[in-house]
């Protein structure tokens, strides 16, 4: 018989933990006047590039002189890229 009353007890303080949760509870708002944070202003969104706009930006940036500067630096890039990801 004891033994029911414990398991019945062990059963209703679980559920009373269960319905009242474990989770952080928010904190009341502020009074006061003024105490309201503005809004972040909108970021600027950059118009998304299209592969017509990536050539031209390499034929402005890219030329008979700096071309295989260039590619050493965009190897350098793939290969520190690829040494991080391993």
């Amino acid at each position: 018989m004891s033994r029911m009353i414990v398991t019945a007890c062990i059963a209703v303080a679980l559920c009373l933990l269960c319905a009242t949760g474990c989770g952080k509870k928010s904190p009341p708002p502020a009074k006061g006047p003024a105490q309201t944070k503005a809004p972040a202003p909108a970021q600027a969104q950059e118009p998304t590039k299209t592969p017509a706009d990536y050539k031209a930006q390499a034929d402005k940036e890219i030329n008979q002189d700096n071309a295989n500067q260039e590619l050493d630096k965009l190897q350098k890039s793939i290969d520190q890229e690829s040494a991080q990801e391993q």
